[in-house]
């Protein structure tokens, strides 16, 4: 089965995803009873602004300490793997917890961008950040460095479930085709198949919140507001 068939096109759904943002859509899957799909604290936008949106292409990598060429090799055709997705993607990548290296950099970003690639979430590092916020390329990491990662980390397998640190988890699970959504607050993770039931839901609820709004500006008695919505 294709990951990245939805009832909806990937385009529609990066663009109204990208209207919405990560705490409405939490609370949404909060409520469906997915509490556990935001990634950990520590994974944040390089760029304050930065918001990203899209299917996850998923990405296993592991230590390298010998820098085995072999490894080091196959990662072209990693590329071509996300051309074939067919779709825009998001390069989310398991570093296997490795806390040394950069794990993404600007050639990642200008090779990704030629196949498809609209911004990474990375579970570690990452680099050439001037490059990368020149071309205005969204990536979410835990930290910047200068570090090469070259003898100390490489590619490994892709396309398979990966583990990428939580907020409420050891560990949240990452599957190719599900949705990922970035802002500020942090990224959550929207399991494939509910990921247009999840979208209208919030959308919904950013409606409704916008209409609240509205009243607690409007009104000079915020517990009637309050009262009638009983949502802050």
């Amino acid at each position: 089965m294709n990951p990245y068939e939805y009832a909806l096109p990937v385009p529609e759904l990066i663009e109204r995803y990208r209207r919405t943002y990560s705490g409405a859509v939490y609370d949404i899957l909060d409520e469906m009873g997915y509490p556990h799909q935001a990634l950990a604290t520590e994974l944040k936008p390089v760029k304050d602004r930065w918001v990203i949106a899209g299917p996850a292409f998923t990405l296993k990598g592991i230590p390298d300490p010998t820098g085995d060429p072999s490894l080091r090799e196959r990662r072209i055709h990693m590329f071509e793997a996300m051309r074939a997705a067919g779709v825009p993607i998001v390069d989310v990548r398991d570093t296997s917890f490795d806390n040394q290296a950069a794990h993404y950099g600007e050639m990642n970003a200008t090779v990704g961008a030629a196949n498809g690639v609209v911004g990474a979430v990375v579970d570690g590092g990452s680099r050439d950040t001037r490059f990368l916020v020149d071309r205005d390329f969204p990536v979410f990491c835990r930290y910047l460095t200068p570090v090469e990662a070259v003898k100390r980390w490489s590619y490994y397998d892709w396309q398979i479930t990966v583990g990428l640190r939580g907020a409420l988890t050891s560990v949240v699970p990452v599957s190719p085709g599900d949705f990922i959504l970035g802002d500020l607050d942090g990224v959550v993770v929207i399991p494939n198949a509910l990921t247009v039931e999840v979208l209208e839901r919030t959308e919904e609820l950013v409606q409704r919140e916008d209409e609240v709004r509205a009243e607690f500006l409007a009104s000079p008695d915020p517990v009637a507001v309050y009262r009638k919505h009983g949502r802050l």
